[in-house]
This record gives structure tokens, sequence and C-alpha cells, in this order.
């Protein structure tokens, strides 16, 4: 099959049961940090990877990117597996989308605590469409419709954040497919938590670049739109989920805000 799969890699050995879930031929390249130990596992399996910064998951996404042979290319992470057929699914739309999106379905488990919890957060975020990744796959060309690079490398998170905004902006269609599906490994509340305060401090550094780029609109408003769950949505969470899901999305913003505030302290202040 003429299609490429970046899976985004921390020198986790997660990601050899994630490429064993890729139940079509493919093009694999694993986009890791250095670590001499991770990478003789990889060569001895025969597996291509490529080497990126850490801390920076758009440069990570980016440089897997560029070493993506064919022209359509599917984005995912080393805490993922494919279900059977999600790959020929996204293979197929990818014909007539330029961007197609699978379902991401965050799993439990008895051993972390709170993990039911945290599942059912990301589940009603991802209900949302929106460009976000891992499970994510574009066609080459796309790069041509939304400024010329597909993550903005001046964004270390909250990287899809950014692409999304753009693709909207640009008006790209994007195929949201709801049958297929990427499973994501159960995550505790504290891995969590931690990321939405990264989020928040992405968000601050991607709504600046983005006002430069679009400046109809004001920073504030380009972080409404880039954060996922508004507060207006908390009556539908309540509803849909119940109010420990929406006890846990407030904590959630708190962190994320918390990191926003850093984030544009740092704009300010830090010369990093």
């Amino acid at each position: 099959m003429d299609i490429s799969i970046v899976i985004r890699c921390a020198e986790d050995y997660r990601v050899f049961r994630c490429i064993e879930s890729i139940d079509e031929n493919a093009d694999i390249i694993v986009s890791t940090s250095a670590n001499p130990e991770f990478e003789k596992e990889l060569m001895k399996r025969g597996i291509k990877y490529c080497l990126s910064p850490r801390k920076n998951l758009s440069k990570t996404s980016n440089i897997g990117f560029k070493h993506a042979v064919y022209d359509k290319v599917i984005i995912t992470d080393s805490d993922t597996i494919f279900k059977s057929g999600c790959i020929q699914k996204m293979f197929v739309a990818l014909d007539d989308y330029k961007m197609v999106k699978v379902r991401l379905s965050f799993q439990k488990s008895s051993k972390i605590p709170f993990s039911n919890i945290v599942a059912k957060s990301r589940d009603y975020v991802n209900s949302k469409e929106l460009a976000f990744t891992p499970g994510l796959a574009v066609r080459k060309d796309i790069v041509c419709d939304i400024g010329g690079f597909l993550f903005n490398e001046d964004v270390p998170f909250a990287v899809d954040a950014d692409l999304d905004y753009r693709v909207k902006k640009r008006n790209v269609p994007v195929c949201f497919l709801k049958k297929a599906v990427i499973l994501h490994d159960a995550e505790s509340v504290k891995h969590d938590l931690k990321a939405a305060r990264r989020i928040g401090k992405g968000v601050a550094v991607s709504s600046l670049s983005l006002s430069e780029k679009f400046d109809t609109n004001s920073v504030k408003n380009i972080q409404k739109h880039l954060k996922a769950v508004k507060i207006t949505d908390y009556p539908d969470i309540l509803r849909k989920k119940g109010i420990l899901v929406l006890f846990y999305q407030i904590l959630w913003d708190v962190e994320f805000y918390i990191g926003l505030f850093e984030g544009k302290f740092c704009g300010a202040f830090c010369h990093e």
C-alpha cells in the first residue's frame, strides 16, 4: 500500500506494539529522540527511524513527515494501536480529501486510578470535529494550502490546535471517519493534567504566531478557538458524561489556564 505511517516516539518501547497493529504493507517511520539502546533495537528489527529533538512535538512530527516516502501520510503516537481496517479506510478517504481524522478512543485500566474518568473526558473532546493528532492522515500537497508547513515548529505543544486553526482558516475540507478507530493507552490523571499545562503554554505561543498570520483576529479570540472544550460546553458534559467528568474537566481547565498564563509570561519576559 502506498502510504507512510509516522510514529512519534520518545524512546517508548510501546512503539513496537503500535507497529504490530499495522495491518497493511506500509512505509513506517519512527520519529524519536536520540537513545543508543533504543536505536539499536529499532535497527535490529529493521525499522526505519529518524532523530528529532526532545520536547518539541511539532519538530518531531515534521521531521517524520519529511522522511515519509509516499504522498499519503498517517501521523500517530507510540502509545496507540490501529484497529483492524483503520489504515485501509484512511487510505481510501485520502483519495478525495487532503486531510482525514479517525476516532481516537482512550482505554481504561484497573491498574491506573481514575483512568475511566480521563477516558470519558478525552472521549468528549474527541467527539468534536477537530484536526487533532494522533490519528490524523494527510496528503503532502495540503502543505501548500495551510501556509507552507504542516506543524508550526515555534509551538512545542498544542501543535494540532495550531494546525486545526490554519486548516479551518484556509477552508480545507476534512473527512472525519467515525467507524475507523485508533486506541490510545489508558492515561493517568497526573500525566493528563501535566499535558493540560503544557497545552496551555503551547496555546499562548501559538496564538501570538497565528495573530501575525491572521491579523483580523485578536490573540484572545484565537486562544478561545484553540481550546477545544469551552465553558459553554459544561452543561453538555454534565448531561452526557456526568458530574465526575465535569469536575475533572474543570480541574483540567485550571491547569490549562495556569499553563496559558505561564506561556504569556514567558513570551513577555523570557528570551530563550
